[in-house]
């Protein structure tokens, strides 16, 4: 796919998801958090085509655009990672998810418990993926919880069933997401992050898939970040994302440091 049909794409379901998201601001926002990060790392990965076993290394930038909104009776998460849209590896070009969630307790007129489970959620999730082989939307839904954990901000369990559709089946897949500041002296800093689990979806690709072939299998994917804020609108760090059979191919597993700069409005 050209790049500029690959950015035009991009941008339809960026502007797309981003209205979506700001209608449902304007109707009761109780807050929005937008934040836009450059990242840059090492890039190692093993059982990538071609690679007979050995490790493929690269360096890899990534621009992340991300917005939390919260609302009287739930919250919304988007956020969009552009990575070098035009590369001839199936896996790199845009990725945007966009997942609102409804508060089961506040819908009923309760409020957020003091306990260790905070509130209870329905979650809806798509994800669009586009690159030079493949333009996708992947559904998800499911169920999701706030944990009051000490030390963190926030602390989010999601349990969803996960329908892709370059696949006969379908998986489920476990999200843990969080946030715990911390202080030295007098700078301020935050371990946040995410963990990803999904199972297998599924051996056979769908007619209709272009590109290098592709075999769901169990995958874990694992993203932390460090992160110093230097003022309450800038940040530097640096991630690690650990992806173990990385989209679910079997054995291709990718091991990336990456330095961050984060601003946030």
């Amino acid at each position: 796919m050209k790049l500029k049909g690959l950015i035009k794409l991009g941008k339809t379901a960026s502007i797309a998801a981003i209205g979506l998201s700001s209608a449902l601001q304007t109707n009761a926002a109780v807050f929005s958090s937008t934040k836009v990060e450059a990242l840059y790392g090492d890039y190692d990965e093993r059982g990538a085509p071609g690679a007979d076993g050995d490790p493929v290394g690269d360096k890899q930038g990534i621009l992340t655009i991300a917005n939390a909104s919260g609302f009287k009776y739930g919250d919304s998460y988007l956020f969009a990672d552009i990575v070098d849209v035009d590369d001839k590896d199936e896996t790199d070009g845009i990725h945007l998810e966009f997942g609102p969630r409804l508060s089961l307790v506040r819908a009923f007129g309760g409020q957020p418990s003091a306990g260790v489970i905070k509130d209870f959620y329905l979650i809806a999730q798509g994800d669009f993926d586009g690159n030079r082989f493949t333009q996708k939307t992947t559904l998800m839904g499911g169920i999701s919880t706030d944990l009051n954990l000490p030390g963190f901000v926030f602390f989010k369990v999601h349990l969803q069933y996960r329908d892709d559709p370059q696949f006969d089946g379908d998986s489920l897949q476990l999200n843990l997401v969080w946030n715990a500041p911390f202080s030295i002296g007098g700078a301020k800093f935050s371990f946040e992050g995410f963990a990803d689990w999904t199972t297998d979806e599924g051996d056979k690709p769908a007619a209709d898939y272009v590109g290098p072939p592709v075999f769901s299998k169990t995958n874990l994917l694992v993203q932390p970040q460090l992160l110093w804020h230097i003022t309450p609108h800038v940040g530097l760090g640096i991630e690690y994302q650990y992806w173990k059979n990385r989209l679910g191919i079997d054995g291709r597993d990718e091991s990336t440091p990456q330095i961050m700069l984060r601003w946030t409005f």
